[in-house]
């Protein structure tokens, strides 16, 4: 399931990115239909439908899956629930990934930078190129053993990628943000590419949204869909 699977973008987010809402923002929750599709570079091949609901002031996860199964997927805190004919049947430990998911991050208004320009990772350069502005993010002096650089192009003001390094300046993964739709006012992108590098081997996960509805009051039962917090 790849929900529980960590991109390189959140691990970033966790150790060093602090997401934090403007106050002059008004938007607070989002839903979407989605599609994942990944490819391994081993040939593994997945298909994962359903629809994804999320309010930043909740910051509970939720996505109720109709293929391969019908089944409800609940990220909260660090907890992962599976949810089956109303019964949970699962519980599992996962890194606090719902509060630096793409839609936390869109909804407090710092998708453009992911939130790199409140984080400890400073700004070393910016360069033009054609229709693009790239801007160089260099990790705290402390860990520069253990993280490279990461680039982050943005267009028209909007996030397009980022390039994640290690190191020894060997990229690690890449992620792209396109087909951008305003939904009243708000921008979120349809169509978000992930390329994972591993033994110069790539693996990609491509993720779609669809019907993008913001600040919808109906639907709180998803949004706040209720857990067990039992061991």
């Amino acid at each position: 399931m790849y929900l529980i699977k960590i991109t390189f973008l959140q691990l970033v987010v966790l150790l060093f990115i602090n997401i934090q809402p403007l106050n002059a923002q008004p938007y607070y929750r989002m839903s979407s239909d989605f599609s994942i599709k990944i490819k391994s570079a081993d040939g593994f091949q997945q298909l994962t439908m359903g629809t994804v609901y999320y309010d930043k002031n909740i910051e509970k996860l939720v996505h109720q899956i109709n293929f391969p199964n019908n089944e409800i997927w609940v990220t909260l805190d660090t907890f992962m629930y599976r949810i089956v004919n109303k019964v949970q049947i699962s519980k599992q430990k996962i890194p606090a990934i719902a509060r630096f998911s793409v839609f936390h991050v869109a909804l407090s208004a710092q998708l453009p930078d992911y939130g790199l320009r409140n984080s400890k990772f400073k700004a070393d350069k910016i360069e033009y190129e054609k229709d693009m502005v790239i801007t160089t993010w260099l990790p705290p002096d402390n860990v520069k053993d253990k993280f490279g650089k990461i680039m982050v192009s943005n267009k028209n003001k909007q996030l397009y990628g980022i390039v994640f390094f290690n190191p020894q300046g060997e990229i690690l993964s890449k992620q792209f943000f396109e087909k951008y739709v305003n939904v009243q006012g708000f921008m979120f992108p349809t169509e978000i590419l992930s390329i994972t590098y591993v033994q110069n081997k790539e693996s990609y996960e491509l993720t779609t949204y669809k019907n993008i509805k913001v600040n919808n009051t109906n639907e709180n039962n998803m949004y706040n869909y209720p857990v067990t917090f039992s061991k």
